[in-house]
């Protein structure tokens, strides 16, 4: 399953974070921000991939523009979704692999 949904325990307070299918657009959408306001994972290295992204959906708008506008449309609407989809997997696997760090038990739900 693409979006696996987790559950981060810790092992002392018994804290519990869930991450649920609405939070990979959601980190996808904000990328370093959702990384920063869940507490764990790499912000700095959250920062480079929203960096990497945004060049690279900013290059296929300006690439984008040479195509006809139906196609140009039907680009945008395939492409920049994946991308939110691609940066929301890669931010959630930069929270997990900051809980795992910190010792939290780790639960697929």
């Amino acid at each position: 399953m693409a979006l696996r949904e987790y559950r981060f325990e810790h092992p002392k307070t018994e804290r519990s974070v869930t991450i649920r299918r609405w939070s990979y657009l959601w980190a996808g959408l904000l990328g370093a921000g959702y990384v920063w306001w869940i507490g764990t994972g790499s912000v700095l290295q959250a920062l480079a991939i929203n960096l990497a992204f945004a060049i690279g959906v900013g290059a296929i708008g300006l690439g984008s523009s040479m195509l006809s506008s139906l196609q140009q449309v039907f680009v945008l609407m395939v492409l920049v979704p994946l991308a939110i989809f691609m940066q929301g997997s890669m931010m959630i696997t930069l929270i997990r692999e900051g809980f795992r760090k910190r010792g939290w038990m780790i639960r697929i739900a």
